[in-house]
């Protein structure tokens, strides 16, 4: 089997997706068979549940329609009326066998394919060429069969049946007019009951080959599985640009936070952390900028703009990017490191304002241990080339 333009074969199962848009264009499996077998057998039963009440309701109506009185004292123009309150009542009395054959009918399509309304019109059904073409298709061959068990089944139940009623059928002429109407009812709605049988076995054989041939229609090859799915996950290149859209607006709403941090932290050069610290509070630091190489220069930047303070400390910067998240309180291990450059940051802030000996830069003690436990942000050798 062939795909038709590019030549591959229709190996794959269908997805999810082409089956769910498959049912919404209405296409799913379907069996005349097992309808047919539902409708007539619920009928059949239906009539031999209802058939005495039924009787008599038309009993009473033909004889009210035979009657000399249903005629007497009516006008021409009164007769359309009468009669259509004789096809009323004859419609009353048929509705419950109507409403079961409806019922079975929708039963056998949701049981199959499930409930789908569609009105699409396909207008290659109307090319005489396709249709020469579906005469000589697997799928006739298929309903060829179905048709002819049909006549051997159902006629040869019909002929044993027929035997074996023979007797019952020459003995209505024995019978009284009202009898023989009733017994000749009873025998017909057992005969129908009964060639209706063989009706399941013709389903049972039609509804696994409906299923396995809607399936096969559709197979889709490997490269409109792949198609599918870069449809629905989206493609690389799209995905990529907005992944980057995505980091360009977190990176733009980190910048605005710059300003509000009482240090910045540099490596000197490719790491840059941006620190607040509320003494109200009394939580710990929290990181509110970071970045490296560009974007820490664009940190280092604004920070000198808005007068926050740098503190070059190579460790303790790759530290707190390795190991904190933007908006988090920075890990335990790195609060003694980050306590000596905030005093250091409050002791230069007072001496700008009073004067007097500048303080020292310091040189912060992080934790061994922690370093030893954490991942930390590789030194510039190590980096990727930007």
């Amino acid at each position: 089997m062939s795909s038709g333009d590019d030549g591959q074969e229709r190996t794959q199962d269908p997805t999810a997706k082409r089956l769910q848009d498959a049912k919404d264009k209405g296409q799913v499996a379907r069996s005349r068979e097992l309808s047919t077998m539902m409708v007539m057998i619920s009928c059949a039963a239906a009539f031999l549940i209802l058939g005495d009440s039924l009787g008599q309701g038309f009993m009473s109506l033909f004889r009210y329609c035979l009657s000399p009185q249903f005629l007497s004292g009516r006008s021409s123009d009164e007769l359309p009326g009468a009669f259509m309150e004789v096809l009323v009542d004859g419609l009353w009395l048929t509705w419950p066998i109507m409403a079961v054959c409806i019922v079975a009918a929708i039963l056998a399509s949701v049981m199959l394919g499930g409930m789908v309304f569609s009105l699409s019109f396909k207008l290659e059904k109307l090319n005489p060429i396709t249709g020469i073409g579906r005469l000589f298709s697997m799928q006739s061959v298929v309903e060829l069969i179905k048709s002819v068990a049909k006549v051997v089944f159902i006629g040869g139940v019909a002929w044993i049946l027929l035997n074996q009623l023979t007797d019952d059928i020459l003995g209505l002429s024995l019978q009284t007019a009202d009898m023989a109407v009733a017994s000749s009812a009873r025998l017909m709605l057992w005969f129908l009951l009964m060639v209706s049988l063989p009706l399941i076995l013709i389903a049972l054989m039609d509804v696994p080959w409906q299923l396995w041939s809607h399936h096969k229609q559709l197979r889709m090859t490997r490269q409109e599985v792949v198609d599918e799915h870069k449809e629905s996950e989206g493609r690389p290149e799209v995905k990529q640009k907005i992944r980057e859209l995505q980091q360009a607006v977190a990176r733009q709403r980190m910048m605005t936070k710059v300003p509000t941090a009482d240090v910045i932290i540099t490596n000197p050069t490719h790491y840059a952390v941006a620190l607040r610290y509320d003494l109200r509070q009394g939580q710990a630091p929290i990181l509110v900028a970071k970045g490296i190489d560009e974007v820490a220069a664009r940190i280092r930047a604004l920070g000198e703009q808005s007068q926050v303070p740098l503190v070059a400390s190579p460790l303790l910067a790759r530290a707190v990017y390795a190991s904190c998240d933007l908006d988090h309180e920075i890990p335990a291990g790195l609060y003694l490191a980050v306590a000596q450059i905030l005093t250091y940051v409050y002791q230069l802030k007072q001496w700008q304002e009073q004067g007097g000996d500048m303080p020292d830069a310091p040189v912060p003690e992080v934790d061994e241990q922690y370093l030893k436990g954490h991942a930390m942000a590789p030194t510039p050798t190590e980096e990727t080339p930007r």
